[in-house]
């Protein structure tokens, strides 16, 4: 929840466009992280598994960022 108010609250407030697309690719990370730990339930799970899905999504990430700065 205070990772939804602080994207919200960078979307509405920070006036330079790659800074706010920064800030909210890491709000909405650290949210896709808490849904893998909780709902997956994959916070008790060996470190060999956690990485299987951590390594996609890191790769992803990188591509996000690529992509959103070479559009500025």
């Amino acid at each position: 929840m205070v990772a939804v108010l602080a994207e919200v609250y960078t979307s509405q407030h920070v006036t330079n466009g790659l800074t706010a697309a920064g800030a909210i690719i890491a709000f909405a990370l650290s949210q896709a992280f808490a849904v893998v730990a909780f709902y997956m339930d994959l916070k008790d799970e060996p470190g060999s598994l956690i990485l299987m899905v951590i390594i996609p999504v890191m790769f992803l990430a990188g591509l996000l960022i690529s992509v959103v700065a070479s559009l500025g």
